[in-house]
């Protein structure tokens, strides 16, 4: 990136009906269909049943309000670690929209450990470059505990003046609902307070204070992202990068950077790169006289070689650290160290956890069915091999031989598979779909589709989005973006150098969470430091040992 004039886009002033009891001819594929439904109606019946019985065995996780950031703690996470090792001088955060405020604890934890002063290097995208920015240029606990009682919150930051009424018209005229104009001028103000400009560049930051930023943003032209650096973007304001980093396909206007006679479009960093853990590593962004630009891209003839990520972040870097935030609704999407899992706080009584909370049993309850009919079809399967003698096909009499053996196939275990008052006859009937008195293997293969991949598909929900409007459609997509990029930058060996924020219930698009919501996640994101410098900790005496 060269040349550092941007302007802004200006906005405005301003399945067909089922054939039920139809008789189907045997030979079409309706007859398949039919005869599943048939049977599913029934296993259903049998399954409802025991949501019954195992809703009432259900625990669910005690609640209570979490009043004030510093009142929680766990017998698990209060001991002292003011004696642990800091090696770190590099702090990285990813993007992760309101999931955002459980910084905040992290932040006071360093702070209060005299952790936080050692850092000169601070990086991130979206959400995190702008903790990542104030953290730069000065700020601490107080300016984010202020924003968290006095704002801007997000929501605050949404500046259409029509509200809704502007979205169709802003999108096609500006590409973006809103101007951002507001967060701009918050992020110029708070950078103002320790710079003395509300336009301090990069390099007015590193001059000023020796510490170095970088912003991750994504370069939608070039369809790439870039690093806002005062290596690479020394006369960039860092309020301009931040603003880019920040702007959320269709909720804000993208940045527009002209630059040698073109226009750069510019939108959210975490569309391509969230988490950007490795923008510390080689000698990309490294400020050594031997790291220069102009001697690392020689020869000139070699430089897509030598931009390649590979090239230029290939060396790693034992003094960075970052932090991740995640869910439960998208932790299957890292492969994390159980050790870094900080012990969860006690969950509030709030509208956000409480619909979590359903979401949760419900989950348990449909984990617990998929295994009963997972167990359930397996061993059915294999009662029917044994009663197969080697046959490829199954006739009448060896499927009865299964269901006479009480003790490997169990009465409860039909039930599951095929629900109430089904004679052996009609079940014998329903799996074989073309009547030719046997039942092959792709006859069963189709029972076990139906049966257990079925139940886990329709029914296991987590991290399920029901779309059921365009806000819901246009949520989706963002946070599905922001759910698969994590894995994009992230390596095997980063995990171990990653504070893991559990925020539970709080997703990234949940932009109106209660107090206590708040306060919830300070305190996860406090647990999430604490977790990982016992855990090094730990680690570097058993080496040393």
């Amino acid at each position: 990136m060269g040349s550092d004039v941007s302007t802004e886009a200006k906005p405005p002033a301003e399945p067909p009906k089922k054939p039920g009891g139809k008789h189907v001819r045997r030979t079409s594929h309706c007859l398949i269909v039919e005869k599943n439904n048939f049977r599913s109606r029934r296993r259903l019946t049998a399954l409802k049943e025991l949501d019954e019985v195992d809703a009432s065995t259900t625990t669910d996780q005690p609640k209570q309000s979490v009043n004030g950031f510093q009142e929680i703690a766990s017998s698990s996470i209060a001991e002292d670690i003011d004696d642990v090792d800091f090696p770190y001088e590099n702090l990285v955060l990813e993007g992760g929209g309101s999931q955002g405020n459980a910084y905040i604890g992290a932040i006071m934890e360093l702070e209060r450990l005299n952790f936080l002063s050692k850092i000169r290097r601070f990086a991130g995208s979206s959400v995190g470059s702008l903790t990542a920015a104030y953290l730069a240029v000065g700020h601490g606990t107080n300016k984010f505990l202020s924003m968290i009682k006095d704002g801007p919150q997000f929501n605050d930051l949404l500046d259409a003046p029509c509200g809704k009424c502007s979205l169709v018209p802003n999108l096609f005229r500006y590409m973006g609902w809103h101007p951002g104009r507001t967060a701009y001028q918050s992020f110029g103000e708070n950078i103002a307070e320790k710079l003395g400009d509300p336009n301090a560049t990069f390099k007015d930051l590193y001059v000023k204070t020796g510490r170095e930023l970088c912003v991750v943003v994504t370069n939608l032209t070039t369809m790439m992202e870039e690093y806002c650096h005062v290596k690479t973007t020394p006369n960039m304001p860092i309020r301009t990068a931040v603003r880019m980093s920040m702007s959320a396909p269709v909720v804000f206007v993208p940045v527009k950077r002209q630059y040698l006679g073109r226009t750069d479009l510019y939108i959210d960093g975490g569309v391509l790169c969230n988490y950007p853990v490795h923008c510390f590593d080689g000698w990309w962004l490294s400020m050594k006289p031997e790291d220069a630009l102009l001697k690392k891209m020689q020869p000139l003839e070699d430089a897509a070689k030598l931009l390649t990520k590979k090239e230029r972040f290939g060396m790693f870097n034992d003094k960075t650290f970052g932090m991740i935030i995640y869910s439960d609704y998208d932790s299957h999407v890292l492969a994390t160290n159980p050790d870094l899992e900080a012990p969860i706080a006690p969950i509030p009584d709030t509208k956000l956890a409480r619909a979590h909370e359903k979401i949760k049993q419900k989950r348990d309850l449909n984990c617990k069915q998929h295994r009963l009919v997972t167990d359930a079809m397996t061993q059915f399967l294999k009662v029917l091999d044994q009663n197969s003698i080697g046959d490829t096909t199954i006739n009448i009499n060896a499927f009865k031989q299964v269901f006479n053996n009480n003790e490997e196939f169990t009465p409860d275990q039909a039930r599951i598979l095929f629900g109430e008052n089904m004679t052996v006859d009609e079940i014998f009937d329903s799996l074989d779909a073309n009547s030719d008195g046997e039942i092959d293997f792709n006859e069963l293969m189709s029972l076990a589709q139906n049966e257990g991949v079925g139940i886990q598909t329709h029914h296991i929900g987590t991290g399920r989005l029901d779309i059921k409007n365009v806000a819901d459609y246009l949520t989706g997509i963002f946070s599905m973006l922001l759910l698969n990029v994590k894995r994009a930058f992230l390596e095997g060996h980063d995990i171990e150098r990653t504070v893991l924020i559990n925020t539970v219930y709080v997703k990234s698009m949940d932009f109106s969470p209660e107090t206590e919501d708040l306060d919830f996640l300070v305190e996860q994101g406090r647990r999430g430091v604490r977790t990982f410098l016992k855990y090094h900790n730990k680690t570097a005496k058993e080496e040393a040992s």
